[in-house]
């Protein structure tokens, strides 16, 4: 049964507002994360040494070359003709200010070469995010950019955030948002988890509807599962977690699109690699995923 509900995504927002297919080139910057480098207590309960990118600079990739690959893929399988710089693994905010802006200069240069650039995108985490690190976004949308900063947010729960290990607690969620909210053309966008131990099934609606409050309108949503690894896969092991079912995951993104239809969905599920991937093994069809979805919009309109 087809679904009539109808919410927004982000690439066919990217279509109209450039007129073109635009595609995200991830690129992994190498930066790190203070808090995976045991300043509080080692990391985040699910993140693999990845940091939730490639790995790309662990390999020893340059990032000239990371570019020249993505530019490639955007244009030769996905038919691009404008693309974004995403720079996604670890948090990118971590870099010293000059060496941040180094590196997107040199990834700008590069990409120029093969591909024309209209925005940025920068991946971090909201207590990495001081004021200067505003100011440096500010420099590139006066330059004609469109800049989103993505936020690790994962859930406004407090216990959720315990259990993730996140480091910090929603006060530094809040603090990040008002300072973000004094840049009207700074574009925002939330990651959110689903299914995380002991939190309401309703948590991930919570969440959205919270942060549409603070005037957050774009969102990646993905299940929490397991990677080799990562202290996740020892709870998983000792089977003190289970990852959601694909019907209820599929049943709580649902219940979001239907409840705020206004919000910008950029991603509705993960992306994650098979040979890192423990469970749950439905994220693994990605195609299945999304059709679950649309079922359960369909069910529940």
């Amino acid at each position: 049964m087809a679904s009539s509900i109808t919410y927004t995504k982000w690439s066919s927002l990217l279509r109209e507002e450039f007129g073109t297919r635009v595609h995200k080139i991830s690129l992994d910057l190498g930066a790190g994360c203070p808090h995976r480098e045991g300043l509080r207590k080692g990391g985040c309960i699910f993140c693999d040494y990845r940091g939730g990118g490639s790995g790309a600079a662990l390999q020893g990739i340059s990032l000239e070359e990371q570019v020249r690959r993505g530019a490639f893929i955007a244009q030769n399988r996905f038919k691009a003709k404008k693309g974004i710089l995403y720079f996604q693994s670890y948090s990118a905010s971590n870099l010293p200010l000059p060496l941040l802006k180094e590196k997107i200069e040199k990834a700008l240069h590069e990409t120029s070469l093969h591909l024309p650039i209209v925005g940025l995108a920068l991946g971090t985490r909201p207590d990495l995010v001081p004021e200067d690190f505003f100011l440096l976004l500010e420099e590139y949308m006066s330059r004609g950019l469109a800049v989103w900063l993505e936020l690790g947010i994962q859930t406004t729960q407090e216990e959720g955030l315990l259990f993730l290990r996140r480091g910090h607690t929603l006060e530094a969620v809040e603090e990040a948002l008002q300072r973000a909210s004094s840049r009207p053309s700074l574009r925002l966008c939330a990651h959110l988890i689903a299914g995380i131990p002991g939190e309401p099934a309703d948590q991930l609606l919570r969440s959205v509807r919270w942060l549409i409050s603070r005037k957050v309108y774009s969102f990646k949503f993905h299940p929490l599962h397991v990677l080799r690894g990562t202290p996740l896969e020892k709870l998983y092991e000792k089977e003190e977690f289970t990852p959601l079912s694909l019907q209820e995951y599929a049943r709580r993104v649902a219940e979001v699109l239907l409840a705020e239809p206004e919000i910008v969905v950029q991603r509705l599920s993960a992306d994650a690699h098979p040979s890192f991937l423990v469970a749950p093994e439905w994220m693994k069809d990605k195609n299945k995923v999304l059709q679950c979805i649309e079922k359960n919009l369909a069910n529940l309109g």
